[in-house]
């Protein structure tokens, strides 16, 4: 952190580790196209579930009937789809549990955070997401490998006024205990002219990648210093159809004793894109606003 408190404008070197963060980014995006498949050489038995991604991006799901040389005939439901092998991208097989009454559950895009805090699943090397939260917050997250995910990101009105605040949230993640708990841990870091600070934090997560609660702890330190009781938090989602959530992040702050901020919301989702409705909430602000104040963000996984 010396070294962070030395540097004459933090603003100028966030915004270069930012641009690299993109950079990196959108050249790893480029090195991890998928590679094409050899049909022929795979062994698929019938009624196994697949998922097909064409070369024009097309993605079809459903369950395998046959294939000649030249062709591939799949059954979604009960339309029969009838692919050409030369065409074919890559192909995916879908164990049996990731349907439900019927219906393909593609995989939850958005596993590894909450509102805002994270869980202990982490992003997979290569793949990434930006965030937008109250049309002002952006940042990016990118998967450098399976275990160590790098964020970066800025505050839109404070940048165009002159005093621009700078984020920083490397975290390590994807480690399991056992089955069912995960373990992680990393930074929020802020960076504000002539200063910063930040929370440096572990976290535990019960469940798997739709249905999980995650238990932390966290100190928060500015300039040197570093609080001399934690921050506690506990959050959750649960997944209760295709394309729904309900999550909630909760924070108990160290403030006379200890104060509660909690949060439930909904979150919509597809393959790639979320959108996070949900109030934010404390004894304090119930007696202004009793449901809490309106949280809205915006995810985009690449």
């Amino acid at each position: 952190m010396k070294a962070l408190k030395n540097i004459s404008n933090p603003a100028i070197w966030i915004t270069r580790l930012t641009l690299l963060l993109i950079l990196f980014v959108a050249s790893g995006g480029a090195n991890a196209q998928e590679k094409k498949v050899k049909v022929s050489d795979l062994e698929i038995a019938k009624d196994q579930n697949l998922t097909i991604k064409l070369k024009d991006e097309t993605t079809y799901t459903g369950k395998f009937d046959s294939k000649t040389d030249s062709t591939m005939i799949i059954y979604a439901g009960y339309a029969k789809i009838e692919l050409k092998i030369a065409e074919i991208l890559s192909i995916k097989k879908i164990e049996a549990s990731k349907y439900v009454n019927g219906k393909y559950w593609f995989p939850n895009p958005h596993h590894t955070r909450y509102l805002f805090g994270p869980s202990a699943f982490n992003l997979k090397k290569d793949a990434g997401y930006y965030q937008n939260i109250y049309g002002t917050i952006n940042t990016i997250n990118y998967g450098i490998s399976d275990h160590f995910t790098l964020g970066a990101g800025t505050e839109l009105v404070s940048l165009f006024a002159g005093s621009p605040v700078f984020i920083i949230t490397p975290k390590i993640g994807g480690y399991k205990l056992s089955e069912n708990w995960h373990v992680g841990g990393g930074a929020f870091l802020g960076l504000i002219p002539g200063g910063y600070g930040g929370i440096g934090y572990g976290i535990f997560t019960y469940g798997n990648e739709d249905s999980n609660i995650t238990f932390g702890t966290g100190w928060a330190f500015a300039e040197g210093s570093i609080a001399s009781n934690p921050i506690l938090t506990i959050s959750g989602m649960h997944r209760v159809s295709r394309t729904v959530s309900l999550i909630s992040e909760n924070w108990l702050l160290p403030i006379d004793g200890y104060e509660p901020v909690f949060s439930y919301g909904i979150r919509f989702f597809g393959e790639r894109m979320s959108i996070d409705l949900a109030f934010i909430n404390s004894p304090e602000i119930a007696q202004i606003l009793k449901i809490g104040i309106p949280y809205v963000d915006f995810v985009y996984k690449f």
